[in-house]
Order: C-alpha cells, then sequence, then structure tokens
C-alpha cells in the first residue's frame, strides 16, 4: 500500500485564506478551493453546511471572508465528507485528478488499496458571541482527511457513468486533460468497521508544521521518513537543494523536513526493512493516531493495532 499525502483546500493562492481548526470541537473545516468562473458545478458553498444552522458561506463572514458570494461555484474535490451536502442513497467519497498532477500519480502507478492522506493550510478558529473568528500566529499544515483506494474510473466526454457521480466536478467538467476519478472503497482494507473515505478530528499527531516554526512548510515527522531510512516520498527525494540548503536533517527521534511550496501529490514509498518489517506505509496509517468525526473514534498507532 502506497501512501499520498495530498494537498487540498484553501492555500496561498487558491481561495487565499486558511481553513478554520474549530479549538472548542476540534473540527477541521477545509474549505474547497473555488472553480474556475468559466465553470459551474451547481454547487455553491452557500450549499456546503457545517451544521443545520450554519453554511460554509456563513462561516466564511465570520471569519472575515469577503471575496466570495453566494453566486460562487465550489471545486467540491475531494468530496469525501457525506454531512456537508445533500446525497443520492449512492453516494461514494470521490477525489478526481487531471493533467501533470494525475501524470504523476500515474508514473507513481497508485492503484486499488493506496491511501490518500488529504492535508491543507489551517488557522485556529474560536467561538464568540458574533462567530468564530481566527486565531493569530496560529498557521500550520494539518492532515485532515483520508481516502482509500476502491475503484480508478477514466472519464471522457462520451462516457456513461453513474447518476450519483455526475455532480462531482471531475464527471460534470470533462474537458481536463487525463482526467480521473478515484472512488472510496466501502471500508478500510485493514479494518471493515471503518469507512473507507472520511475526516478527521484535530489530534496533535495530524500536525505536520513543526512545533514553534513560523514556516508551516517545515515539517517535523517521525525519524523514518528520513530519506537515509529507505522512505522515499516524491518531490523530497534530495537531501539538500540545488543550493545547498538543507532539506532532511535527521535526529535523534524525529525529522525535519523542508517541504515545497509546490506540488499537489506527495507520493511516499517505504523499506520493508523500516520499522520492525513493517512497510513504511502502513507505518505511517498507524502513526495518525487520531479520531475521526464520524462513525465512531478510532485510533491508529504504532503498534500495529486500530483502536
Amino acid at each position: 500500500m502506497k501512501v499520498i499525502l495530498s494537498r487540498k483546500g484553501f492555500d496561498s493562492s487558491a481561495g487565499g485564506y486558511p481553513s478554520p481548526h474549530f479549538v472548542d470541537s476540534g473540527r477541521l473545516i477545509s474549505f474547497p478551493i473555488p472553480d474556475d468562473e468559466m465553470v459551474d458545478t451547481g454547487i455553491r458553498y452557500s450549499d456546503l453546511m457545517v451544521d443545520q444552522s450554519l453554511s460554509y458561506l456563513d462561516l466564511m463572514r465570520q471569519l472575515g471572508i469577503k471575496k466570495y458570494s453566494d453566486g460562487t461555484s465550489v471545486h467540491l474535490d475531494p468530496d469525501i465528507n457525506a454531512s456537508v451536502f445533500k446525497r443520492n442513497t449512492e453516494w461514494q467519497g470521490i477525489f478526481g485528478q487531471s493533467s501533470a498532477a494525475q501524470a504523476h500519480l500515474l508514473r507513481k502507478k497508485i492503484q486499488v488499496g493506496d491511501l490518500f492522506l488529504f492535508f491543507g493550510w489551517f488557522k485556529d478558529a474560536v467561538r464568540t458571541t458574533s462567530g468564530y473568528r481566527y486565531k493569530n500566529g496560529t498557521h500550520r499544515h494539518i492532515v485532515w482527511g483520508y481516502m482509500q483506494v476502491g475503484e480508478i474510473e477514466s472519464i471522457d466526454g462520451a462516457g456513461q457513468y453513474d447518476v450519483w457521480k455526475l455532480s462531482h466536478p471531475h464527471y460534470k467538467c470533462r474537458d481536463r486533460e487525463m482526467n480521473t476519478a478515484y472512488i472510496a472503497a466501502p471500508s478500510l482494507s485493514f479494518d471493515s468497521s471503518i469507512p473507507g473515505c472520511g475526516t478527521f478530528k484535530f489530534g496533535n499527531p495530524l500536525v505536520l508544521t513543526q512545533t514553534g516554526q513560523r514556516k508551516r512548510s517545515v515539517w517535523q515527522l517521525p525519524r523514518y521518513f528520513h530519506p537515509s531510512l529507505g522512505t522515499r516520498m516524491s518531490y523530497h527525494e534530495d537531501l539538500y537543494s540545488k543550493s545547498g540548503k538543507p532539506v532532511w536533517e535527521l535526529h535523534d527521534g524525529h525529522c525535519i523536513l523542508q517541504s515545497v511550496g509546490r506540488g499537489q501529490e506527495f507520493v511516499i514509498e517505504g523499506n520493508v526493512e523500516v520499522g520492525e518489517g513493517l512497510d513504511t506505509a502502513a507505518i505511517l496509517v498507524r502513526f495518525m493516531k487520531v479520531s475521526q468525526s464520524r462513525p465512531r473514534s478510532v485510533h491508529f498507532s504504532l503498534d500495529g493495532r486500530v483502536h
């Protein structure tokens, strides 16, 4: 099983603001990016719901994000949270990819059973009497969701597809190079009681950014991620940059990575000798040690068990 760290949601160029981490509840609300002005997916920020009374657009306005309106079309991708929108009863999670990013996934031979971990730019948000407000100095990269691949489907303009898929932006607008859908498995292969896709509640092991680091792109990871121990992460294979600055630093209990500022899909492949014979990708899953937001609490841990 390969693991893909996939950058998704608002960032400095697409969206322009961090997504909120609700400090009071631990919820991670990843804001999907707006779609191209020439594309109408039929889904608006006002259609997506945080809860029964608060839409994504309402939340944005509380947080001071004024650039989007009732008419702004949303690129809801990955679409892995069943509760944010009214669904067809046959709905399954979908992540769409195309062009250069899909070419990269194809070169890396991503297949059924591989696991996407979606991360993005987050900032703490606290509840006040007038709604949620961002808390200064809390910018971080955080893993917010996951999807294990159950099916891979190529999408073209002439194809006939299941009705429940047609609201997804990669099925709605098919004029994309190498247009591909990754469809979630019904459940995780290593625990059939856990859905094949979903979102996480906050936990410290979900935070990629090094504690106390102002640059959110500087990550602190478990020691076994370091390339010298047999782990490979695409776009991060070199120990030093072209200018001679360290990309990786190995310490006794962890390693530090200066992650790249661009790029969407970071494919992680491991050495079976890493971590007492466990594949590094499997270790990564167990490293997360976090609670899902649904349907029950679940914890991944390094002892190889799911709690």
